[in-house]
């Protein structure tokens, strides 16, 4: 009897288990969400206040030095105010997300959903899926082809790469850092049928062997690519091309080849620099 207790015991564990699971409340899983982590990605000291969200306590506050990461483990949702040189804002942080602070095109401060808040590897940039529109423009201005070889630095869901295989046969090669995106686009490119031809690797882009590419693809940030830029003309071969979208690559104007300005869906304009090694 008591044998049979322990088994139904079991059951109604298991059961609870994976319906938790089911609506995103895994029990083994939620205790790597109660953190929101902050990470400077410019080249000063960023000051800000910071307290739970609706809370009468005061607020702290924080200086977080270039290139520190700032981690707070909370449950709930956080407030967080800083002065850019738009004013001050305010933004809610989510519990289990990263962010961190950038300078946007304009040179003003802002705070960006999508640090991996890794201290051992380069955060290269937020997480912003390339429109379709522009991901055609960047590999028709490459001319790319089944005989190429596609390296995209960050490659977010692997669209740029999948893409290549799909529509050109090309084989390509995504480097990203966030386990998450790894995984979507591992399972993008098995439902496209292209996992054959594709390959996705966790790794830090500054750090990775891109040297069999013929094509690479960017989607970063200025510092970034001008951090990358001694990587690129070590690694590549001659005759390769670099394909960057919205940012150009500091002290490459004698190799861009190719310019173009693309509207997407929204309105927004966009640009693309194309490179030859």
């Amino acid at each position: 009897m008591q044998r049979k207790i322990t088994v139904s015991v079991l059951i109604v564990l298991l059961s609870l288990t994976l319906s938790l699971r089911c609506y995103g409340l895994d029990p083994v899983l939620s205790e790597k969400k109660k953190e929101v982590t902050l990470r400077n990605m410019t080249r000063e000291v960023v000051f800000y206040t910071i307290a739970p969200i609706n809370s009468r306590s005061k607020k702290e506050a924080v200086h977080l030095g270039a290139g520190v990461i700032h981690r707070i483990p909370t449950e709930v949702a956080l407030d967080i105010t800083f002065q850019s040189n738009a004013g001050s804002l305010s933004y809610e942080l989510s519990p289990g997300k990263s962010y961190s602070f950038r300078y946007d095109e304009n040179n003003f401060l802002g705070l960006y959903e999508g640090s991996h808040g890794r201290a051992d590897a380069e955060d290269l940039a937020p997480f912003v899926p390339t429109s379709m529109i522009v991901v055609e423009k960047m590999l028709r201005m490459a001319a790319i082809d089944k005989t190429d070889v596609l390296y995209d630095l960050g490659s977010g869901d692997g669209r740029i790469v999948i893409t290549a295989a799909k529509k050109y046969g090309a084989r390509g090669v995504g480097i990203e850092l966030d386990p998450e995106l790894i995984s979507e686009s591992r399972e993008a490119a098995k439902k496209a049928g292209v996992e054959h031809l594709v390959e996705f690797r966790m790794e830090d882009a500054t750090k990775a062997d891109f040297s069999d590419a013929t094509v690479v693809t960017l989607y970063l940030l200025p510092e970034s690519n001008e951090l990358l830029r001694p990587r690129l003309e070590k690694q590549l071969k001659p005759g390769a091309y670099v394909v960057s979208h919205n940012y150009s690559i500091p002290e490459w104007e004698k190799k861009q080849i190719d310019f173009a300005k693309i509207k997407t869906e929204d309105g927004e304009l966009h640009e693309i620099y194309l490179y030859r090694r």
